[in-house]
């Protein structure tokens, strides 16, 4: 497996021009998810830490893009476009998890088939609003004020919140504690 370093990891979002809101937003994304990976590697989980770091760091490389384009429908566009960056570079493991980030990825496919590296990563990603850890009631309230602009955008992200509650269901079930306890992380 070819991972870039955490270094190239910035170096490959400052290439793509990420807009320094999202950087900070994809580094708190990426605190969240190694807390996690630690956390259930702790209870032997077979997990591969440094992809899901990577992934996590990278996850929305091509959102500032998604935002300057002229066809954004949705604001999941990014997922895609990451996918589609992420394989040029020369990271189809990345590419994936990066593919499966967005909320529309639950709805289509099954999320028991998915690796533990894509569970985290999208767990993680859905616990921050902006820069700050919240719980999942607040973000998808968030989300949902946010991207209600796009047709069907409002309901999707609803029925998609029951997916993202069994990956935070099993992912506590073996750490242990209560999804509140992210919270405590916040600077």
């Amino acid at each position: 497996m070819n991972l870039p370093s955490r270094e190239e990891c910035i170096k490959l979002l400052q290439k793509y021009e990420i807009f320094p809101n999202i950087m900070e937003h994809s580094l708190v994304v990426n605190k969240i998810a190694m807390f996690l990976a630690k956390k259930l590697k702790e209870k032997q989980i077979n997990i591969n830490i440094d992809l899901i770091d990577r992934a996590s760091l990278l996850h929305d490389i091509a959102k500032s893009n998604e935002i300057r384009s002229p066809d954004r429908k949705s604001g999941l566009l990014h997922a895609q476009m990451g996918y589609d960056i992420l394989i040029k570079e020369g990271y189809p493991e990345i590419a994936e998890i990066i593919r499966k980030h967005v909320l529309s990825a639950v709805l289509e496919e099954s999320i028991e088939n998915w690796t533990w590296e894509e569970k985290i990563v999208q767990y993680a990603d859905d616990r921050i609003d902006h820069n700050k850890i919240v719980s999942l009631y607040e973000r998808f309230k968030a989300l949902v004020e946010r991207y209600s602009q796009f047709e069907g955008a409002g309901k999707q992200i609803i029925k998609s919140r029951k997916y993202v509650e069994v990956i935070e269901k099993e992912i506590f079930n073996i750490i242990g504690g209560s999804p509140d306890d992210l919270l405590k992380l916040n600077k």
